[in-house]
């Protein structure tokens, strides 16, 4: 059970008593003060801290650089009002915390944060793993794409011949409802040898209900129960291929669209995706954790967005020490109040900084207006 350190905010502590944490089975550990932070981080060493970064006694800051400095992989999430100035965004810099959240904010956008800095899979980002099976036995191989329509399997040391049959297997790391592995009977389209490899093209000829079904929750979206709006989970490539008809009889009221795990956005892509929105009945909508490539069109192609407010997003940052890259999770909020002015990070792998690694003005072009 993860131990959290956070501030005596009435916020944080009746989100993080909502049913959405129930699954991450937190401990809370709440101090009044920055002395009292202290003293309990100095007991419990927490792998996750969340203050305000204006305490009293001391500051959410200081209390930010200390922890890192005795403890680094301990994760600091500190709290700030909307009116950021450019002076705090720097001093979020200067003390090593890993992510800043601006109040008030959602149970939905905390979770997020919390999931990602503790290593836990968001809701929708359950883990599973896929084997290939031939003759009913796990084999030594790989796959390459995966779709409800079909797949390509990399096979070690073994082959397989037009039209011969084969199976793929996925399992849940983590099955909410108590289901266990899913087995897909495929057939091989193509196959073509090279060395100790061999590279296979198969199709599902006959999918039931409850393999499409997790194909689908894999490969392109699902619907996530247990939040406080409709949350519709996007996944894999927007492409000529994606078809976004299936998820229109589920686009009422308000919605919240999490695209982390958006990988790839071609025009035609674009387009799917912007007639879509342009023809679901939605009260409402917001973009929770828009992974880069989204972030990268919606800068370019205003529609993307449409009348929705994305209110977090990854961005690509990089250390010119260890040349470390990684993507961190920053909220609208706070580079909207600190002019777009994007924060620094410390390096996880040395004691560099993490900086921005893109241009302002043409990533950030999506919050302008």
């Amino acid at each position: 059970m993860p131990l959290v350190l956070v501030s005596n905010n009435s916020e944080l502590l009746r989100h993080l008593a909502a049913p959405t944490f129930r699954r991450l089975e937190l401990e809370p550990r709440v101090a009044s003060s920055g002395d009292e932070a202290r003293s309990l981080f100095e007991t419990h060493r927490p792998p996750l801290v969340i203050l305000d970064a204006e305490m009293a006694g001391i500051t959410g800051y200081e209390l930010a650089e200390k922890f890192k400095a005795v403890a680094p992989a301990t994760r600091v999430v500190l709290v700030v009002g909307k009116r950021l100035t450019g002076e705090q965004m720097r001093r979020v810099g200067a003390c090593g915390c890993d992510e800043v959240l601006v109040a008030p904010m959602s149970a939905d956008e905390l979770y997020d944060v919390v999931a990602i800095q503790l290593g836990m899979p968001r809701r929708g980002a359950e883990r599973y793993k896929i084997e290939v099976l031939i003759e009913g036995a796990v084999v030594e191989a790989s796959i390459t794409n995966l779709s409800v329509d079909g797949t390509r399997v990399v096979l070690r040391n073994r082959s397989l011949a037009e039209n011969a049959l084969f199976g793929i297997r996925i399992t849940p790391d983590r099955p909410d409802d108590g289901a266990g592995a899913v087995d897909i009977p495929a057939k091989v389209v193509w196959a073509q040898a090279s060395g100790h490899k061999t590279v296979v093209g198969g199709e599902f000829p006959d999918l039931d209900e409850r393999a499409r079904a997790m194909l689908a929750r894999l490969t392109q979206w699902e619907i996530v129960e247990e939040t406080q709006r409709t949350r519709v989970v996007l996944k894999g490539d927007f492409t000529e291929a994606t078809r976004f008809d299936d998820l229109l009889p589920s686009m009422v009221g308000r919605v919240d669209f999490d695209l982390a795990q958006v990988t790839y956005m071609n025009s035609l892509g674009v387009r799917a995706w912007c007639e879509f929105l342009r023809a679901a009945p939605i009260q409402g909508y917001e973009f929770h954790a828009c992974s880069v490539p989204f972030v990268l069109q919606a800068s370019m192609v205003e529609d993307v967005v449409g009348r929705g407010t994305v209110t977090s997003f990854f961005a690509p940052y990089h250390c010119a020490r260890c040349d470390h890259q990684e993507e961190r999770l920053l909220q609208s909020a706070a580079l909207l109040a600190a002019g777009l002015e994007p924060p620094t990070f410390q390096c996880p792998k040395c004691d560099g900084q993490l900086t921005f690694d893109d241009l302002p003005e043409r990533y950030f072009a999506f919050l302008r207006e």
